[in-house]
């Protein structure tokens, strides 16, 4: 049995460390040792634990936190985003195909041409792109682009004839595929992801690692020490992508892996428990896509019900994608009904952005236990398309993360990230603020302090993670994930957090990123 060391291997000192103890919330010195956080205090009190081989590290003037936790982002498709056209700037059609044409004269005359992070609403024309804006790039070569969201593709002619898309194609239930008045496809797709990955082929591998050494260095650059991959499509073979990417250095955070439901009999034949610690990677949620297409739910809500009862029954926490009334109405009613039939205290059951809460979803969500697990960060970077999409009568039903801290219920902060870029100080602004990237205001009424911002960011994603006695917090025993940014965030004014910097980010003891 290991004793617990006596030295410090790091001394953080000078700053103001903000600890998210209730017992001790501000300090002015943390000893680390052994990946672990060896005592909390003053200066005074720690200079016990400094030896001539303790490196120390002035914080003066800085603010120190404990590491940045994103329990929702997509590490695969946010590496994929290197290896195209970077769409997400584009404000016309025209700019994409100028983009598209640059990158596919650096190509294979057999290789897709992939494109990334569009969206219709910023686009002069307020339309998608379809496959005869594409052909005008080629006829030859495919091309397909995502949409900003994930939910959407285009594809143009070449890459519909590889895909099977034709008149006649009947999409996989819950896809849909745009025609013209001839029936022919548009070349715009929605909810066929699932089906896309299984005719595309995939990114040359050298190319996608290069995409995810870029995440890896994006992820420590802002702070992030922990993540959970929200993917819906990963099965046991992406869970040990995972573990290996991280056991070989090339991912650095803490990583938790959700599974799709579709994969949750491969979790149970492989008789997995859910968050174990004993790997390089844990094992989290079982995660459920549940959206509208056609004016219809998918899965629909008795086949939702059978999915939660058997994640849930089996101790599994479930993550459900919904994001409008209809969707979240019945995601609370598929829990409700697994919680009557079996009663689970501290089941910590998720439902992933919750973007449009009516003020009856409330007290379900009370009811219930369940967290929300929100991107306060979309209020910024795209809070004008929700001004101008949504109803006006229910803006105050937009994120809605005073009103769930009101009714005690756990609101988790993430980035979605590559929805929206990975930027949680920007995000922590946006949850004070509540304005957008133009300085359009939404709700106000819902704005939470920055204390209260930062804590969506670091002790709620430990809560909903089942690792609140491991990281989120800075105190003794706890692990050594650490984020020193670089200006005293109690001095500046809400609308200048976005302009802080990470100066160093820490991960089990070990700086693994300096500014």
């Amino acid at each position: 049995m290991s004793s617990v060391p006596h030295t410090a291997a790091l001394l953080l000192y000078g700053g103001r460390i903000l600890t998210f103890n209730p017992d001790r919330p501000e300090a002015q010195a943390v000893a680390i040792a052994a990946g672990t956080i060896l005592a909390v205090g003053t200066e005074q009190e720690l200079r016990a634990f400094v030896s001539p081989k303790t490196q120390t590290l002035s914080c003066a003037g800085k603010t120190v936190l404990p590491g940045f936790i994103d329990p929702h982002l997509h590490l695969f498709a946010w590496a994929s985003r290197y290896c195209g056209a970077d769409l997400s700037a584009a404000r016309s059609i025209a700019e994409i195909q100028s983009q598209l044409q640059a990158r596919l004269e650096a190509l294979g005359s057999q290789d897709w041409l992939r494109g990334y992070g569009y969206d219709e609403f910023f686009l002069h024309e307020k339309r998608h792109p379809n496959r005869h804006d594409l052909d005008a790039i080629s006829t030859e070569q495919p091309i397909i682009l995502r949409h900003r969201t994930g939910h959407a593709a285009v594809l143009n002619g070449a890459a519909l004839r590889q895909t099977g898309i034709h008149a006649q194609f009947i999409p996989p239930k819950g896809g849909n595929v745009e025609r013209d008045a001839s029936g022919q496809p548009t070349g715009v797709v929605y909810e066929l992801e699932s089906f896309l990955r299984t005719v595309i082929p995939p990114l040359p591998a050298q190319e996608f690692q290069a995409g995810l050494q870029q995440v890896n260095n994006e992820l420590l650059r802002n702070g992030v020490c922990s993540f959970h991959d929200a993917s819906a499509g990963n099965t046991l073979e992406a869970l040990g992508r995972f573990a290996a990417l991280r056991a070989n250095g090339v991912i650095r955070p803490h990583a938790t892996v959700m599974v799709g439901a579709e994969a949750f009999s491969q979790v149970r034949e492989a008789g997995l428990t859910a968050f174990d610690r004993s790997g390089q990677v844990r094992l989290g949620s079982i995660k459920i896509m549940l959206h509208e297409s056609g004016g219809e739910l998918y899965p629909a809500p008795d086949d939702l019900a059978e999915m939660v009862w058997q994640v849930h029954r089996r101790g599994f926490q479930v993550a459900i994608h919904a994001v409008e009334e209809a969707p979240v109405c019945a995601a609370l009613e598929a829990i409700q009904q697994a919680l009557e039939r079996l009663p689970r205290h501290d089941h910590r059951h998720r439902i992933e952005h919750c973007t449009l809460c009516p003020p009856p979803f409330l007290d379900t969500l009370a009811e219930t236990g369940c967290a929300v697990v929100m991107q306060p960060g979309f209020l910024h970077f795209y809070g004008d398309k929700y001004a101008a999409a949504v109803d006006t009568d229910v803006h105050d039903w937009l994120y809605r993360a005073k009103s769930l801290r009101d009714h005690n219920i756990p609101v988790v902060g993430s980035s979605d990230c590559p929805i929206a870029p990975q930027a949680p100080l920007v995000a922590i602004q946006a949850a004070v603020t509540r304005q957008s990237h133009t300085g359009m205001v939404l709700n106000p009424a819902e704005r939470l302090s920055c204390l209260e911002a930062m804590g969506l960011f670091t002790q709620a994603g430990a809560w909903v993670g089942f690792e609140e006695d491991q990281t989120g917090r800075i105190i003794p025993g706890m692990r050594a994930d650490v984020v020193i940014l670089d200006s005293d965030l109690t001095s500046l004014p809400a609308e200048a957090l976005s302009r802080v910097n990470v100066q160093t980010t820490i991960i089990d003891g070990q700086i693994v990123y300096s500014a």
